[in-house]
């Protein structure tokens, strides 16, 4: 199963570019998993046209907030995903999100706009990073997920 995964698209509309690249990347995917700050709702409109999960962030006015939940668990290809959006600085992030999920293989969160990928506690971390905005030294990412025997992930520049 493949799982293309983005985060913190801070956007003010649908722009051509982000049609573009969810064209190019989420049109094969089983399903599309967004993180969270959307800024948008013409972003989740557009994305819907795609098998999607997603959560809502903390940028996330009511027109997102009240459609999407702020975390949640999904079960896949025999793995518990929980997914979040994040809050507060980068550095204790994924063990701070070990406290908001019980029994599950890996937490999916973005808030940092940094991409990440590794194990926290035992625990598969993810962070796709910002499609549009990245902090730092970080490009501009989304990730790619595959939920075969174990889960393998992809960090990839856009």
């Amino acid at each position: 199963m493949k799982l293309v995964v983005m985060s913190d698209t801070h956007l003010r509309s649908l722009t051509e570019e982000f049609v573009q690249i969810c064209d190019h990347y989420c049109s094969n995917a089983d399903l599309v998993i967004h993180l969270g700050d959307w800024t948008r709702k013409e972003i989740l409109d557009h994305l819907e046209r795609y098998p999607l999960e997603a959560v809502a962030g903390n940028m996330d006015g009511p027109d997102i907030s009240q459609r999407l939940p702020r975390k949640r668990v999904l079960k896949l290809g025999g793995f518990r995903l929980g997914m979040t959006h994040g809050w507060g600085s980068y550095g204790d992030l994924p063990w701070r999100l070990l406290n908001e999920f019980n029994g599950v293989d890996a937490i999916l969160f973005g808030h940092t706009h940094q991409p990440f990928s590794g194990k926290t506690n035992g625990v598969f971390c993810f962070n796709p990073g910002s499609v549009f905005l990245g902090r730092s030294a970080s490009n501009r990412t989304l990730g790619i997920l595959y939920l075969e025997d174990r889960i393998r992930s992809q960090i990839v520049n856009i």
